[in-house]
């Protein structure tokens, strides 16, 4: 791509090509400057309103990346400063990937000088270049960095622009930074319809919600524009949105606004900013007697694909009603030779260890020779007999371990019918190789961006016996758990009653809910403050001897949480002792 400069006195603007670099990241220089970038990102987005252009996400690693090039043009420069390389000799590319932006990026906006707010919107919408950039719809998301050096004054301002295929935003009311009413308005970008095996196809329904269960949630049409009411109260607050495809693969999303009047913007921080991560931590998993598991960001290449076509013989895409998607694509009987189809994607996970699980069905299933071959790079390819289906004119999935290989350039799925039988190709899924099963863990995306897609998971012995594909919970269930696990008293019978001791509650799961105690001894008494619990012993009345009671910790305002119980064990004795050990030196 060629560089492109748009020089003024104040203002530049560069578009360049994405590579690595390293460099730290970088902090909100002051609560002012945070809300000088937030009001930024805000007016820009009204003038796209205005302009007919949906608003933009804001992202905390283009963020980064913009704060870090502000304070490097200020403080790593002996003189004043106009320009898009940073003293390392890097670009805007660069710094978006280096701090972690795995997306489209190198468009950038910069004032050279500290600017307020309405300065910077009105000086760029001047100027036919970075105007350009401001109301490019294919932008989705936006960074922005001010730094600002007291000793001279010197400022400078930066806003980088990004585009992630694996990342549909949803925008509370144009990313204001607050609102003092719950009811606002929402902006929801649909997903990419293209991204090879990896991207995700448009949404066709919708869960909006203001926790991240999605409780009493509902499936509706998707359109971009919906009404909400936030919950109520003052706070920040946050909106969920899943979306969902004919495929039913989900993507969550989230976006969050202070609701009233005074915004803590020290408190908030980085808050409001959307951001990738390279793992996602998955909870419940349970194979049900299978030993491994395997996981998909819902990878998947289907018939209905751009590069899915005839390579010889006959077939057609029909509908099918048992298909994924509705539709299939059969290879039908040649008299002079075999047919066979194909499916290629260049843009793959590569040099990574995979296992495409192929969903094929027959029209007849009696045949003890080959019916249907299917093959993968760097894998065997798959020989099927009509016997090694189940049941005719039903979709079973085999599976096949494959790498795409970094020294390849297509990454091709082929199939063939080779029988006389009818042979219907409907998708290939894609997962990883298989790990033992642990209720929970943390999985190390292939690719390092995790943006929310929702993980499917598929358990299996490791050979021929696997489980059809499930999602895998990103949160943990409600649960209660109590620390330390049990209590000891020991008292003087003649003596005061002991110290209390303190227990603390902890409460997982994104479902809010609260809890109460209880005990079956009149000699336990207990006070809460929070989610810490102090216990009290009352030992007037009990002689010498060992007491034992149970505190019962019950979860209220959610159903399925397991109570816990601490035993508590009170020793009553003639007299305590101190005793004092000897110090020993070495």
């Amino acid at each position: 791509m060629k560089l492109r400069w748009i020089g003024l006195a104040w203002l530049l603007i560069g578009l360049l090509v994405s590579t690595a670099w390293v460099g730290p990241p970088i902090s909100p220089q002051s609560p002012t400057l945070l809300l000088d970038e937030a009001q930024t990102v805000y007016l820009g987005n009204l003038a796209r309103r205005a302009n007919g252009v949906p608003p933009l996400r804001w992202n905390k690693q283009l963020t980064d990346a913009a704060r870090w090039f502000s304070w490097d043009s200020v403080e790593n420069r002996p003189n004043s400063f106009c320009g898009h390389q940073d003293t390392q000799g890097h670009w805007p590319d660069y710094r978006a990937r280096a701090f972690g932006y795995l997306g489209g990026a190198g468009a950038e906006n910069a004032f050279c000088g500290y600017v307020t707010p309405d300065q910077a919107i009105d000086g760029w919408l001047n100027s036919p270049g970075h105007r350009a950039n401001l109301l490019d719809p294919n932008s989705r998301e936006i960074g922005l960095g001010y730094y600002w050096r007291d000793a001279d004054g010197r400022g400078y301002v930066t806003q980088d622009f990004g585009h992630d295929p694996a990342y549909p935003p949803v925008i509370i009311e144009n990313e204001a930074i607050s609102t003092t009413t719950p009811a606002v308005n929402l902006y929801l970008y649909d997903r990419e319809t293209e991204g090879g095996f990896a991207g995700l196809s448009p949404t066709t329904q919708l869960q909006i919600s203001n926790e991240a269960c999605f409780t009493n949630a509902s499936w509706q049409a998707y359109t971009a524009e919906k009404p909400w009411t936030l919950s109520s109260g003052t706070g920040w607050r946050s909106v969920y949105v899943k979306t969902r495809d004919v495929f039913s693969r989900t993507s969550t999303v989230s976006d969050t606004i202070y609701l009233g009047a005074d915004v803590p913007i020290e408190q908030g921080g980085d808050t409001p900013l959307a951001s990738t991560r390279a793992r996602v931590t998955l909870y419940g998993l349970d194979g049900g007697g299978l030993p491994l598991m395997q996981f998909s960001l819902g990878w998947l290449a289907d018939d209905t694909f751009s590069t899915f076509g005839l390579l010889w013989g006959n077939g057609q895409r029909v509908n099918d009603a048992t298909a994924w998607g509705g539709t299939a694509y059969r290879l039908t009987y040649s008299p002079t030779m075999e047919s066979s189809a194909w499916v290629w994607d260049t843009t793959f996970i590569k040099d990574v260890p995979l296992v495409a699980y192929v969903r094929l069905k027959v029209s007849d299933n009696s045949s003890t020779s080959e019916v249907a071959r299917f093959s993968a790079p760097g894998g065997s390819t798959l020989s099927l007999k009509g016997i090694d289906f189940a049941t005719p004119d039903q979709y079973q999935a085999f599976p096949l371990p494959f790498t795409f290989n970094s020294s390849e350039t297509f990454l091709i799925f082929q199939f063939w019918r080779s029988g006389l039988a009818d042979v219907y190709v409907d998708a290939v899924s894609i997962f990883t190789t298989p790990q033992p099963v642990t209720s929970t863990t943390t999985w190390q995306v292939p690719g390092g961006n995790y943006r929310g897609q929702g993980v499917w998971v598929r358990y299996t012995n490791g050979s021929n016996q696997f489980s059809s594909i499930a999602e895998a919970p990103v949160t943990p269930a409600p649960a209660l758990s109590a620390a330390p696990i049990a209590l000891t008293f020991l008292a003087g019978v003649s003596e005061g009653d002991p110290t209390p001791q303190t227990i603390y509650v902890s409460r997982v799961g994104c479902t809010p809910f609260t809890w109460q105690v209880s005990d079956d001894a009149t000699w336990l008494q207990t006070q809460a403050d929070g989610d810490m619990l102090t216990a009290h012993v009352d030992k007037t009345g009990l002689n010498i001897g060992t007491y034992t009671a149970t505190l019962t910790i019950q979860a209220t305002g959610v159903s399925g949480v397991a109570p816990v119980q601490v035993p508590v064990t009170l020793l009553v004795v003639d007299q305590v002792q101190q005793v004092f050990l000897p110090m020993m030196l070495r």
